[in-house]
Formats: C-alpha cells, sequence, structure tokens
C-alpha cells in the first residue's frame, strides 16, 4: 500500500508542531496560544536564521543546546522596542493618566515584555519627570532571561537616536533627552542615577499568574501575537493584579471587547483602559 505524501504546507505545520512541542517539554515554554499565521511567519523565518534545510532540524539541536533554545525563544516572543514609540500615547499618559494615578497612596506599575528595554527606561524617564519616584515601584517582566538581562543592561546601537529623541519631544518630553544618556563607541547607554529603580523578574504570561497589587499595567504589542483563549487568559491576570481604578495600556492593534463593563475605555484610539469589578474577554485586531 503506497504512503499518501504531505503536502509541502502540511509538512510545516507539523515540523512547526514538533517544535513547539520540543520548547514545551524541554524548557516549558509554550507557544501554542500564540495566534498561528504570525506564529508560523515567525517559525519559517528560523529556517534561514540557523542556515538549516526545515524546522524539523532545528528540533535535536535545541534539545542539546540551551542557548540556541533561549535564542529561539527570544525570536518567535518578538521583541520589538524603541524610545518613546507611539508618541501620542506616552503625551496621553503623562497628562493624563499618571496625574490621576498620583491620587493612589502608592504606585505600582507594571509593564509587561521588556523587549530590549527602550520601552521600560522610556517608563522610568517618563515617571522621573512627573515626580512620582518617591511612591513608586517599577515591575518589568519577560519570559526571556536574556532579553530581561539585556535591558537591565541598557545600551543600545545609537543609529537610532535622532529618532528617539524626536519621539521623546513629541511625547511632551520636559528636559534634554540627551542627558538621560552617556555615548560611546557608536552606542548609547542609559544613565541611571536620576531615574528610578527597575525590578527585572521572569514571567510567562501564558503559565504564570499575578504576582503583585499594581495600579498601572502596560502590555503593548504582546497580546496581538496570542490567540483569543491566551489573551483571555492574560486578561484574567491583568485584572488580578490591578487595584479597582487601576489603568490598562495596550498596544495599538489591541483592544477589549466587554460584554459585562469589566473595563471602563478612557481613550480608545490610544487604547487605554480603567479596570472595574467584572471580567471581560480581550480581542486583538
Amino acid at each position: 500500500m503506497a504512503l499518501k505524501r504531505s503536502t509541502g504546507c502540511q509538512r510545516e505545520q507539523l515540523e512547526a508542531d514538533l517544535l513547539l512541542h520540543a520548547l514545551r517539554e524541554g524548557y516549558g515554554y509554550d507557544f501554542s496560544g500564540y495566534a498561528r499565521p504570525s506564529l508560523i511567519r515567525r517559525l519559517r523565518q528560523l529556517v534561514a536564521l540557523f542556515a538549516v534545510d526545515s524546522l524539523a532540524d532545528l528540533v535535536p539541536e535545541l534539545l542539546r543546546d540551551e542557548k540556541m533554545a533561549q535564542a529561539i525563544i527570544n525570536y518567535v516572543s518578538v521583541p520589538v522596542s524603541e524610545f518613546f514609540r507611539d508618541p501620542a500615547v506616552w503625551k496621553y499618559v503623562r497628562e493624563s493618566v499618571l496625574p490621576e494615578l498620583d491620587s493612589f497612596p502608592r504606585l505600582n506599575i507594571w509593564q509587561i515584555g521588556c523587549g530590549h528595554g527602550q520601552e521600560t527606561w522610556s517608563i522610568a524617564i517618563l515617571l522621573h519627570e512627573c515626580g512620582l519616584a518617591r511612591k513608586l515601584r517599577l515591575v518589568t517582566t519577560d519570559i526571556s532571561g536574556d532579553l530581561l538581562a539585556m535591558a537591565r543592561r541598557g545600551r543600545w546601537p545609537a543609529q537610532e537616536f535622532a529618532n528617539w529623541r524626536a519621539n521623546y519631544l513629541a511625547a511632551g518630553g520636559s528636559a534634554h533627552f540627551d542627558d538621560y544618556f552617556e555615548a560611546s563607541r557608536g552606542e548609547v547607554a542609559i544613565r541611571t542615577e536620576r531615574l528610578p529603580a527597575i525590578e527585572f523578574v521572569e514571567h510567562n504570561l501564558v503559565t504564570d499568574d499575578a504576582f503583585l497589587e499594581t495600579q498601572f499595567v502596560i502590555c503593548r504589542n504582546v497580546l496581538i501575537y496570542f490567540g483569543e483563549a491566551l489573551q483571555a487568559r492574560a486578561l484574567g491576570v491583568f485584572e488580578r493584579s490591578l487595584e479597582r481604578g487601576g489603568m490598562l495600556l495596550l498596544g495599538s492593534c489591541e483592544a477589549i471587547l466587554d460584554g459585562r463593563a469589566a473595563w471602563t475605555t478612557m481613550q480608545p484610539q490610544l487604547r487605554v483602559f480603567r479596570r472595574s469589578m467584572a471580567r471581560a474577554t480581550c480581542i486583538a485586531r
């Protein structure tokens, strides 16, 4: 009896499932709930990145080599970041969100998905300029220890610096942006002495739960890569973390579909929401 051969597309799907299974069973990173089309696009790029013939070729090596597995995890988790990306968002946070959050007796802020750290340090600069460091705990999390280490180090190639400066000014920056950095050998490094302390913590939205009470959760351009069930799970984590009246900031392509008034929309175009009591369903769109 002749064997029935799978198509190229079917083989790619099988190989993707095999690689994802290896990451889950070997290292505890579960990407199965991620939005499938964008996940397959990222996985497909791994073939060229590692100069192999197919995704299946990566599986034996990643099971033997933890550094390779971590590199794949970092790549699949899409660590895109820049200083004050989407300046209108940060201008609104500066002018409308933070003054209201200042009414809380303490301020715990949780930023999810540190990437290479540019957004994390943007938040620190913003909080410094708004005078909130006196009662602040700022925590940033990521599934990747490597990315957390890079973000903590706070050093980046300088070629995008002019664009970052323009973003800062458009976001209502009230100081001289260059004063926050030291330049050396084609790189810029953040100067931390005036900025609030940041806690860098490993946390996986797929498997971990809330771990502190917060008044502001920032999770931009993470949920868009999740499937609907995983988005709903993540939103539940935010709800359990946020104090009533606290706020949530999502990415520009993410939204909350709420049939039970779990969230009040503060600024729909900029994706700013306020926490109420009921639960909700989150859909990236």
